[in-house]
């Protein structure tokens, strides 16, 4: 590419891929104490130009993993500090940590969108301490790996990476209002069933996880062929969706 790149656009469909990217390298393999490796970026990369057309440096690359790893961090914070839910209705608490982070604002009106990813790409290393994001502080991350391959690009790509917006912004449309008071309990169940799926395989316990749905979706009056039917299908792609689904109590609600 001969050190020029893209301008970065971290939209919700971009930020989509990256994280897929990054989950795809770390389950080859390409990590180094739960860092992405330089060939893990190499890959991510030329899979990420191949799918959004646009091409970025390792460091571009690695400032967003930084910048994901923060949205996390906090989200981890926050369900350590709900209680009874007051902390989504403190506008105080909101203004200070986020300093205008759109992506932190938006977690107080529901969990990350890549939530799901977010679990395998810091499972050793997200820190739940951390408090805010301020505009242009992390564009630069600490080179964490120990990975020598492709060290003699690694200057260059430095060099040529673009510096980019550090807390981008999701078009992803929410209902503003704050988390309710179940928030603890839905983050609780989400815990539990994300910690049975580690212990016993992913594979058996998602297609359990799906037909328990799919049972409670039939039985709240959504019979296979109608809308409802289909839309729960696509929902209960991402366990999210799914463990919210869980924590409803009544049919009507489920059927909603």
């Amino acid at each position: 590419s001969g050190g020029q790149h893209d301008k970065a656009n971290w939209s919700s469909a971009n930020t989509g891929i990256f994280c897929d990217l990054c989950v795809e390298e770390m389950r080859a393999g390409n990590k180094n104490n739960g860092f992405l490796t330089s060939r893990a970026y190499k890959n991510i990369a030329e899979h990420y130009y191949l799918r959004t057309g646009l091409r970025h440096s390792r460091q571009q690359l690695k400032n967003r993993w930084q910048q994901l790893k923060k949205i996390y961090s906090f989200w981890l914070s926050l369900n350590k500090k709900t209680g009874n839910g007051s902390i989504f209705e403190d506008d105080n608490f909101w203004e200070t940590h986020t300093k205008g982070n759109t992506e932190l604002q938006n977690l107080r009106f529901g969990p990350p969108e890549w939530l799901d990813q977010f679990e395998i790409m810091y499972e050793h290393i997200a820190v739940d301490g951390s408090t805010s994001c301020i505009p242009g502080e992390d564009t630069i991350e600490e080179d964490e790996e120990e990975d020598n391959d492709d060290s003699p690009m690694n200057d260059a790509r430095r060099k040529g990476g673009n510096n980019t917006s550090s807390c981008a912004t999701s078009p992803r449309k929410k209902s503003k209002m704050p988390m309710p008071k179940i928030m603890k309990g839905i983050w609780d169940t989400m815990q539990e069933h994300n910690n049975i799926i580690r212990e016993v395989g992913h594979g058996e316990v998602l297609a359990d996880t799906v037909k328990k749905g799919m049972k409670l979706v039939v039985e709240c009056g959504a019979k296979p062929g109608s809308q409802e039917h289909f839309m729960a299908c696509q929902l209960f792609e991402k366990p999210v969706q799914r463990e919210i689904f869980f924590t409803l109590e009544t049919k009507e609600e489920r059927l909603n």
